[in-house]
């Protein structure tokens, strides 16, 4: 609705427009709204010349028509339509979506599991052997994990006769197994390949494992025997010189060898003895060109058969300290914690060469 302002005029004698109407007086005023200033005329000039009211009207007019009439144009209304979702954009967002989702969730994943790194800046290079050569293939940022080349070592032969205390279904049975053993001042031993055994003893000759197991029967322990035999060969993940592996599980069985005899002989004395300097002589050699070997290989290795290394190597130190302070003390359960660290090796061997 067009809201200007309407004006009626209510004469009496209607409404005369015209040139003859008669002079009008100097002090009269055309007002539309606000006040005009006067205008200075001069009388004669009044006189002489006649003058007119000039009529402003406000008409109501149609303003499209109006518009018109200047050269405009009228625009009648329109609508916009959308235009309509294509499905097929719709089926590819969604499954741009899921694959960005899936790859951000397999990135978080695999750095939660260490598989994936990410690059430091720089140039890194990684190392494949094979045994035609050798080849270095440039890389941007430090790779996760080295390649190590798998290798065929020779082993001794080697068959443990363990002492079998149970076979558990649960590990809560392996548990609390190993806590009665220890409890009766027994070693307590669990198989880390067959996790359901748990094992009190071992010795590399099987008459001795017998006569032990027989004097823990009477004991009120009842024992099974269980033997473990080594394979004569492996294939080991190992980038160093073979022949010092090899050295190396070669020392390392002649010495368990002696600790087991050692330690199991004197448990099934009533009254066991200390060793003998000849012994104690032959032992401390053993253990000293061990652990030259143990150092020429330790580095080498991966780093999964690193773990089982350094466990071998803690299990014979402990197990030769305790033998050590058994031939100051001459108790009977530091003979039990030589067989317990024997055990413990055996176990960590088994699983490197599995």
């Amino acid at each position: 609705m067009n809201k200007g302002r309407m004006t009626f005029r209510f004469d009496e004698h209607g409404r005369e427009s015209n040139s003859s109407q008669g002079p009008v007086d100097q002090d009269r005023y055309i007002t539309d709204g606000a006040p005009l200033e006067a205008l200075d005329v001069d009388n004669e000039d009044l006189l002489n010349n006649s003058y007119r009211v000039v009529e402003r009207n406000q008409d109501w007019g149609d303003p499209f028509t109006d518009y018109t009439e200047t050269g405009g144009a009228v625009i009648p209304a329109y609508s916009v339509t959308s235009p309509r979702t294509s499905w097929w954009k719709v089926a590819g967002s969604i499954t741009g979506a899921i694959v960005t989702g899936a790859l951000f969730g397999f990135v978080v994943l695999s750095l939660f599991n260490q598989e994936v790194t990410f690059p430091v800046p720089g140039i890194g290079t990684s190392k494949q052997s094979a045994e035609g050569g050798a080849a270095d293939i440039p890389v941007i940022g430090q790779i996760s994990e080295e390649i190590v080349t798998k290798v065929e070592v020779r082993l001794p032969v080697q068959t443990y006769h363990f002492l079998q205390y149970g076979v558990f279904s649960t590990a809560e049975g392996v548990e609390l197994a190993q806590k009665e053993l220890q409890d009766s001042g027994i070693a307590a031993a669990r198989d880390t390949v067959d996790t359901k055994r748990v094992y009190a003893g071992v010795s590399t000759d099987r008459e001795q494992a017998k006569l032990l197991s027989s004097q823990l029967k009477s004991a009120g322990v009842h024992l099974i025997l269980h033997e473990i035999s080594l394979p004569a060969s492996a294939n080991v993940e190992y980038d160093g010189d073979k022949s010092h592996l090899e050295r190396y599980l070669t020392q390392s069985a002649e010495l368990v060898k002696q600790l087991s005899a050692s330690s199991a002989s004197r448990l099934v004395e009533s009254e066991p003895k200390m060793l003998s300097s000849d012994e104690t002589k032959t032992l401390g050699e053993s253990h000293q060109q061990w652990t030259e070997s143990a150092a020429a290989v330790r580095g080498h290795l991966s780093s999964a058969l690193e773990t089982n290394a350094n466990e071998m190597e803690k299990a014979i130190n402990s197990a030769v300290e305790a033998m050590g302070e058994y031939n100051k003390k001459g108790a009977k359960t530091l003979l039990w914690e030589v067989q317990n660290e024997i055990m413990r090796y055996i176990m960590a061997q088994q699983s490197m060469l599995q």
